[in-house]
């Protein structure tokens, strides 16, 4: 019975024994789970999915480690020891007899048929599942320590974008300008690196770059190709190759006219605008920047020439000096896009306003409100007004013109705020004094006398000495501010300094131009005074400024005492005048209306900065060039309707709000456009096909001989050749009516040539026909002149001749019908073959 005893203590010994063992196996296990779990943050989106999988063995192999340990059996959870003591088990020993007593408990029922079932397994089999387990647990924490590493690595490479900024600006890579915009761009950058870097190793197509990488990248690209070849080559970071960027460039075309990818963009943003029962807003502007005269050949073709978009290409163009550029500003959204360039050299304001008319009719197509159009004021923009409809005499201001598709409409003109600013700042300092409507002198004296003295105001050497730097527009504005206002009245009134003795009609001037400027330079929806924008609740209250600062202008005189807005200096003026009408028209039709469209209108919209900034960054594509040939600005352009963060801050002026420009998406569905007729007048100015405007009669130089007249001979060749332009036409035309006035009778041509040659046969031409042949043959003469003695063979020279033909001869009425009663048709009756089509 002894022995019975004690080979059941000894039992129930190494029972507690294999449990302590088993424990602490468990207890290292879970262990290594918690150091698994530990450095969870810390693992990148590969490293979480293997942690994963290693939790998920772990588990599967402490349950199968728990029914080992289950299974074991103790009778007592306090070991006897030798001498009748009791040996009181610790914490964890506890647990493990608590779990067993769950288990006993749990299963009652078999107990109860088996009271002492001894079916564990045998020792030697545990201990080799425990090292299996081990060894697992060691192949995934060295697995885990692996990912670690290389996540490590790839946050370091993804979280020091900024150091790789600095090493290239320290590289002289790229500029300080691009750096700030590359920093700007991180946002959202080392998310969208880190998931293509960790999806890179397991796929090896992987499918469209993120809009964020897109975007780092066409930025960077465009800065410098150099830059962007030592990031990716140097740093490893996913981003794509030359040639993918390249192959989006290709997909769009930049070439000069109007951009189809642009309206393309345009007319979707309305279709998502009309669901939200909303429409598109727009703010249209023109200006032109300056390259470089050079030609030079890009693969493809040589570029430098004049090109407006009508695709020909030929040596004799003159070279291009200035690019014309539409743009598109959103009133009630925020964005922007250049509807189209021109490579120019001069353009007549008739010209201008052509494009004008053909860019608005354009937008109207993709539905897009034109409500204002914005433009500088040279003499050739004044007279595009002019012939677009706005009337620009002080005495009789009408700062609008109808819109083409829509007569109703009105498109309200502004001569740009921040140029007006210059002109008037030009004029003051260069007249020196001023005279308002009481005769009180206006001195730019006083603003000379308190730069000397630095008071409170921004008033520096660059300020007073402005030629040097006069396109900026900040050294304008602050020479007339009010803080420069504020610091006159404190040195007249507080001070009593005798130099600034009787400048208060100068403070009012200055007042007058600076808060003008404000209201016209609205871009804050939240500011205040004059710089708020216009509501409903302010309107009249804006309204009454603008009535009295209207009211100031009118009534300023130079030296002479001549009014200013008769003067040779009259420009600026004039066109704060124009601003005036056009904001007060404006926001009466889009805010102060019975169904208003906007809640409040930012006049910052309607300036032209937009494109300056526009211009700017086109000239910090690859570092900087202010002065770029045709080739770098067409591929600059491409670049910029692309997705990008391309900022322009170097030029004129800096950016004021948020602004951007549109992407221009390839994938939308193309716009079938009107053909525009622009290449008509192209090749008509080019080959000199433009109708002459007849002499001045103090001017007729009678005895000069013209090479473009007639002689006998080619008179008499002519209408020969017309009769068989009447056999050709009868051939396509049916109508007896046409028919009948290409033709005459040979008592009404009795003189001509083709009179002598028939017998029968030949068509007798009319008067009228003859005519019309004889002015295609003076085009054919002006061309073979310009193009020295060769007839061109361009695509567009029979349009372009048909355009000059008819705007000559359709004022002279050459067909008149027939006097005679029995006609067959009256003489207001229309054209069978009209009325068919």
């Amino acid at each position: 019975m002894k022995n019975e005893e004690a080979s059941t203590k000894k039992a129930s010994s190494q029972d507690v024994v294999e449990v302590e063992k088993c424990n602490g196996m468990s207890h290292e296990k879970n262990s290594s789970v918690e150091t698994i779990l530990i450095n969870e943050d810390n693992v990148s989106d590969e490293a979480l999915s293997l942690q994963v999988v290693n939790e998920e063995i772990i588990t599967m192999d402490s349950v199968s480690m728990q029914e080992v340990v289950e299974k074991i059996t103790i009778e007592d959870i306090n070991v006897s020891m030798p001498g009748g003591k009791r040996k009181y088990l610790d914490e964890t020993e506890t647990e493990v007899s608590a779990s067993r007593k769950k288990a006993r408990t749990t299963s009652a029922s078999e107990m109860n048929v088996h009271d002492h079932p001894y079916c564990l397994q045998s020792p030697r089999r545990m201990r080799r599942q425990v090292d299996d387990l081990t060894d697992k647990v060691g192949n995934l924490q060295k697995k885990l320590r692996l990912a670690q590493q290389k996540t490590r690595r790839r946050n370091k490479k993804v979280s020091t974008l900024t150091a790789v900024v600095s090493e290239l600006r320290e590289k002289n890579l790229i500029n300080s300008d691009c750096a700030t915009i590359l920093e700007s761009t991180f946002s959202g950058v080392p998310k969208e690196l880190m998931k293509r870097l960790v999806t890179q190793k397991k796929k090896k197509n992987l499918g469209a770059y993120p809009p964020e990488l897109r975007s780092f990248a066409l930025t960077l690209k465009f800065y410098s190709t150099k830059a962007y070849n030592y990031v990716r080559k140097s740093f490893d970071l996913g981003l794509p190759h030359v040639n993918v960027i390249r192959s989006w460039y290709s997909s769009m075309n930049g070439e000069p006219g109007f951009t189809k990818d642009a309206l393309t963009a345009l007319k979707a943003k309305v279709i998502a605008a009309k669901r939200d029962n909303q429409e598109v807003v727009c703010a249209l502007m023109l200006d032109e920047m300056a390259i470089r005269k050079h030609v030079e050949w890009d693969g493809k073709q040589f570029r430098g020439y004049v090109d407006l978009g009508t695709g020909i290409n030929d040596d004799s163009l003159p070279e291009a000096t200035d690019a014309l550029v539409f743009m598109a500003v959103s009133v009630n959204s925020g964005w922007k896009v250049p509807c189209g360039y021109f490579l120019v050299n001069g353009l007549t304001g008739q010209e201008k306003a052509n494009l004008t008319k053909e860019c608005i009719t354009k937008l109207h197509e993709v539905g897009v409100k034109v409500v204002s159009f914005t433009c500088d004021g040279p003499t050739s923009h004044q007279a595009m007004l002019k012939l677009l409809g706005a009337q620009l005499s002080p005495g009789n201001l009408q700062a609008y013109f109808q819109h083409p598709c829509d007569p109703t409409a009105k498109i309200y003109i502004f001569l740009d705020a921040c140029h007006m600013i210059k002109l008037v700042r030009n004029t003051m300092s260069d007249y020196k004094v001023l005279k308002d409507k009481d005769g009180n002198v206006i001195k730019w004296q006083f603003v000379e006398e308190l730069h000397k003295l630095h008071l409170a105001n921004k008033l520096r050497s660059a300020h007073i000495k402005w030629k040097p730097q006069k396109m900026k527009v900040n050294l304008a504005a602050q020479a007339l501010s009010s803080s420069v206002a504020d610091a006159l009245e404190y040195c007249e009134g507080k001070l009593k300094l005798p130099q600034f003795q009787g400048c208060g009609p100068t403070v009012q001037c200055i007042r007058v131009f600076d808060h003008l400027f404000d209201v016209l330079n609205s871009r804050n929806p939240l500011a205040r005074n004059f710089k708020a924008p216009i509501r409903r609740s302010n309107y009249q209250y804006t309204k009454r400024f603008l009535d009295e600062a209207r009211e100031y202008i009118r009534n300023l005189k130079g030296p002479d005492g001549q009014s200013i807005l008769t003067s040779k200096r009259k420009t600026g003026f004039l066109g704060f005048l124009l601003c005036i009408n056009a904001v007060v028209g404006l926001a009466e039709d889009l805010v102060n209306a019975e169904n208003p469209v906007l809640k409040y209108l930012l006049t910052y919209k309607m300036s032209q900065d937009h494109l300056e900034l526009f211009f700017s960054a086109v000239r910090a594509c690859g570092g900087w060039n202010n002065n770029p040939t045709t080739r770098q600005f067409v591929a600059a352009y491409k670049q910029l309707l692309m997705r990008h963060n391309i900022e322009g801050g170097r030029g004129n002026c800096t950016p004021q709000d948020d602004t951007e420009i549109l992407n221009s998406v390839q994938d939308q569905h193309e716009i079938n456009s009107v053909p525009t007729g622009i290449s008509d007048v192209a090749i008509a100015r080019r080959y000199d096909l433009e109708m002459r405007q007849p002499a001045a009669d103090d001017h007729n130089y009678c005895d000069v001989s013209n090479a473009m007249e007639l002689s006998e001979y080619k008179e008499a060749a002519i209408s020969y050749i017309a009769g068989y332009v009447v056999k050709m036409v009868e051939k396509k035309i049916h109508c007896p009516q046409c028919l009948a006035v290409l033709t005459t009778n040979k008592e009404s041509i009795p003189d001509l040539f083709v009179t002598w040659k028939t017998n029968g046969g030949l068509k007798l031409p009319s008067l009228g026909l003859i005519k019309i042949c004889e002015e295609t043959e003076k085009c054919v003469m002006r061309m073979l002149n310009v193009n020295g003695g060769g007839l061109p063979h361009n695509a567009g020279l029979s349009s372009a001749i048909a355009t000059t033909v008819l705007s000559v001869c359709v004022e002279s009425k050459v067909f008149k019908l027939r006097d005679d009663p029995n006609a067959p048709f009256e003489q207001d009756e229309k054209c069978g073959d009209a009325r068919e089509d």
